[in-house]
């Protein structure tokens, strides 16, 4: 075969799926969900923080998403006018780029003809062309999955230095893509490096660690210790709220094998059975290393297509050993088989035509269809009304709905491209606090693990009079699927009473909302300073104080602490005095300040609350003058630091931590922040709390840590 021919039919491939992509964005109106949203918000931001020069930020921007795919959709849109559409360019050409190498990897099992139909199968099979609608991490992470097995297969197990060092490159940029991508790449790497021996092949393995630790290391550094447990919780404890199967039981085992049609297509499935027996029987081990990864998504209980897409592209290279080994009668009409099995696929998945509901076979799904809707949703009317009512002031949105099209991830996202002074946050819980509107949902309010909340809080505003006079609706809002979408805005009325029985009412209210908190309380006094403006809830300032109490989320069960000689102070505080009058409830809705201003904490208890938390329950606690002393069993290195506490103008305090060891081996000086900031809970405080937060002075002493000493 020609060498351009080849490469013509990848690229014929290719252009299909990017033209179908291109039509299928140019009529669908819908807004990025969830995900979707929160990449292209990050891909916002990253683009203004490289306009200013701010690289720290863009390293430090994402707790769990590397920066390289949404940069790049960030800076495609700065040069697009749509910036969803240069988003979703981007996957397209990681798709172009993913298709590429898989030929490259299919060609080396199977020849050319191996490579085509491996190209073909990756970039046509409906999970694919599905998933490069939506500016998402997992083709990216597919493709440079696919660019790393090949550049591995090129160092010739790390005798080629330079190959060695591009492959490094690729496996750094591949870190920066998405975490999982080791998983992906680790069975095949440990091939490569068992079979690197000799003098010769060390400049190969030293450049290739030496290139990737450099370009993974600055975003890996600091997150290396919480990842495991990020990871972890997606794995397991998400995937079960979520209601999906156990990991080990059938329906978990069944799960990928069923959708296998789906991630390669029909054609690419029953070529794949048969390149498995290829392979096997050639010992063609590296397409197979490459396929071990399925182990590990097998065994976690989160099951996702999008979690094994990844591996599509070494699937797709058997595929191809699976079409060479055919019969030359057999091998066209395969390839017909699969030229049309490719137009259909990617009809399916852009427009839906074929139906994919018919597309299956006994029930199991052969396509996935995502038509495009034109309908718009109105999320920048929604936030036009917000501005318009706020009248200059910035204001915090509270999303109640989860629905995908209607979440807190899109309205966040247009609020940060828009450049709004609207801060959105997520559905609230207890009480709105910090909230100055929050827009509801009828109908659909979105996934059932997460619908309980919005459907609470929408029987509450209908049943709760005092808290829907003081959220009246300013705007209604018709949506695409038939629901509707009331924009509620904080005003509170002046309640017709004098201020000293408001404040009453209050104080009363406060006390009984404090058994929540505290219990053993010991010599409480509550002191309120305010005007006139408590008709109104508006409160100066709220001083609380006990002799002893011991405090924490006591309805959640969680480990409380017992505190002695406390004073806290909340200023600006604003409270509905509907309901504190009339039910002697406190229903609190902003507060500008909590500060703490004196608290001694003893040894003893100190000990038994740091331990009462699940990732220390192992921890030993010793006081020392000006400083703690930690020591952390757990899994992987022991940790163990000497802590002093310190004031700091961002949060309630900070921590500096010195002779930091991990597992034994002490960590140098520029390092102890990635180490000590996932045991650090100041940050954690300062970002979830909706007010300004502050501690009085600490001093830290054998018997115990007193706050607001002298």
């Amino acid at each position: 075969m020609a060498p351009s021919r080849p490469a013509a039919i990848v690229a014929g491939a290719f252009l299909a799926v990017a033209a179908a992509a291109a039509i299928w964005l140019a009529l669908d109106r819908r807004p990025p969900e969830w995900d979707y949203a929160n990449h292209l918000e990050r891909g916002v931001l990253c683009a203004r923080d490289l306009a200013h020069g701010e690289l720290r930020e863009v390293l430090l921007r994402s707790a769990f998403y590397p920066p390289l795919v949404p940069c790049l959709g960030g800076l495609a849109a700065s040069l697009a006018p749509s910036d969803t559409a240069a988003g979703v360019a981007v996957v397209v050409a990681f798709l172009g780029l993913g298709m590429a190498a898989t030929y490259r990897l299919g060609r080396r099992v199977a020849g050319s003809q191996g490579g085509i139909v491996a190209a073909v199968v990756f970039g046509t099979a409906p999970f694919t062309v599905w998933q490069a609608l939506r500016f998402q991490l997992d083709v990216p992470l597919a493709a440079m999955v696919a660019l790393a097995l090949e550049a591995l297969a090129g160092t010739g197990n790390c005798t080629r230095p330079g190959r060695a060092m591009l492959a490094g490159l690729v496996f750094g940029l591949g870190l920066l893509t998405k975490p999982p991508f080791v998983v992906y790449v680790l069975p095949p790497l440990a091939l490569v490096l068992a079979r690197a021996r000799g003098r010769r092949a060390l400049p190969g393995v030293l450049g290739f660690a030496a290139v990737g630790a450099l370009i993974a290391v600055p975003w890996y550094g600091p997150r290396l210790l919480g990842l495991a447990a990020q990871i972890g919780a997606r794995s397991f404890r998400q995937a079960a709220e979520q209601g999906h199967p156990e990991p080990l039981s059938v329906a978990g085992l069944v799960f990928y094998p069923q959708h296998l049609a789906v991630q390669l297509g029909a054609v690419g499935a029953a070529l794949f059975v048969v390149g498995l027996a290829v392979c096997a029987a050639r010992r063609a081990w590296w397409p197979l290393m490459a396929l071990v990864p399925m182990v590990v998504f097998l065994a976690i209980q989160n099951k996702q297509l999008r979690y094994t897409l990844p591996l599509v592209p070494a699937a797709a290279a058997v595929a191809g050993a699976g079409f060479a080994a055919l019969p030359p009668r057999a091998r066209v009409a395969a390839g017909v088989a699969l030229g049309a099995a490719a137009l259909v696929q990617i009809g399916a998945a852009t427009f839906g035509e074929p139906p994919a509901a018919r597309l299956t076979v006994a029930g199991v799904p052969l396509a996935i269809a995502e038509p495009p809707q034109r309908a718009a949703w109105p999320h920048r009317d929604v936030l036009a009304a917000v501005v318009r009512e706020a009248a200059g002031r910035e204001a915090t949105l509270s999303v109640v709905p989860n629905h995908p099209y209607f979440s807190s991830a899109n309205f966040r996202y247009y609020a940060v491209l828009d450049r709004l002074p609207v801060r959105v946050v997520r559905v609230w819980d207890e009480a709105p606090l910090g909230v100055d509107f929050m827009v509801l949902k009828t109908g659909d309010v979105g996934p059932e693990f997460t619908a309980s909340r919005p459907r609470r809080i929408a029987e509450r505003l209908q049943h709760d009079a005092h808290l829907a006079a003081v959220f009246p609706v300013v705007a209604r809002f018709a949506l695409p699927d038939g629901s509707t979408a009331t924009l509620r805005a904080r005003r509170i009325p002046r309640v017709r009473a004098r201020p000293a029985t408001v404040a009453k009412a209050v104080e009363a209210a406060l006390e009984r909302a404090l058994a929540a908190v505290a219990r053993d309380v010991a010599g409480l006094d509550v002191v309120l300073r305010y005007d006139a403006g408590i008709a109104e809830g508006r409160l100066r300032r709220v001083e609380i104080q006990a002799a002893a109490a011991t405090v924490g989320d006591l309805r959640r069960g969680r480990t409380p602490l017992r505190v002695r000689e406390v004073r806290v102070v909340l200023e600006d505080v604003v409270v509905n005095p509907l309901s504190a009058l009339a039910e002697r409830r406190l229903d609190p809705l902003d507060i500008g300040r909590l500060r703490l201003e004196r608290a001694t904490i003893s040894a003893p208890d100190l000990v038994e609350f740091v331990q009462g938390q699940k990732a220390f329950r192992r921890a030993r606690l010793v006081l020392e003058d000006g400083r703690v002393t930690l020591d952390l069993p757990q899994r992987g290195p022991d940790v163990h630091a000497r802590v002093r506490i310190e004031p700091a103008p961002d949060r309630p305090f900070r921590l500096l931590s010195e002779g930091v060891t991990l597992g034994g081996v002490a960590v140098p000086g520029p390092l102890v922040d990635w180490v000590v900031r996932h045991y650090d809970p100041s940050r954690a405080i300062a970002a979830r709390a909706a007010f300004d937060v502050a501690i009085g002075p600490v001093r830290v002493a054998p018997d115990a840590i007193r706050i607001g000493a002298p």
